[in-house]
């Protein structure tokens, strides 16, 4: 997976190292941020988004509302990470993925595989996306 990259959205900051960690050892260049508010306007192509759903100002729920109204494409990079579940059965197919917390690290690590792989490896120019 190196070259790639990935956004870590999580309110919890051990969470958000952790998941730093384990994606920075297997090659990606991961950002982090606090909150969904602070991810409306993605800057930058991510390979893969891990959001948590449960953020006290802009949770992850809310998140995924706005990209399915302003960039439904960027829902099929995000893997919603949730120790429960507000998402309907029919919302869940919005996203690449759910993984329950708390998360197995191969599991966790096939899953971000199988988002990055649907991608072929210039994805990211040929988007007119971030």
């Amino acid at each position: 997976m190196t070259g790639k990259t990935a956004l870590v959205i999580d309110d919890n900051g051990d969470i958000r190292d952790v998941l730093r960690v384990m994606l920075e050892s297997a090659g990606l260049q991961v950002d982090v941020l606090p909150d969904g508010i602070d991810a409306l306007e993605l800057k930058k192509w991510y390979d893969v988004i891990l959001l948590d759903l449960q953020m006290p100002v802009f949770d992850g729920q809310r998140l995924t509302d706005y990209w399915q109204l302003t960039d439904p494409a960027i829902l099929r990079r995000v893997i919603v990470l949730s120790g429960f579940s507000r998402l309907k059965v029919d919302q869940e197919t919005a996203t690449f993925a759910r993984v329950a917390k708390p998360f197995d690290y191969a599991t966790l690590m096939r899953v971000i595989g199988e988002c990055i792989a649907q991608f072929p490896p210039d994805a990211a120019s040929g988007e007119s996306h971030v």
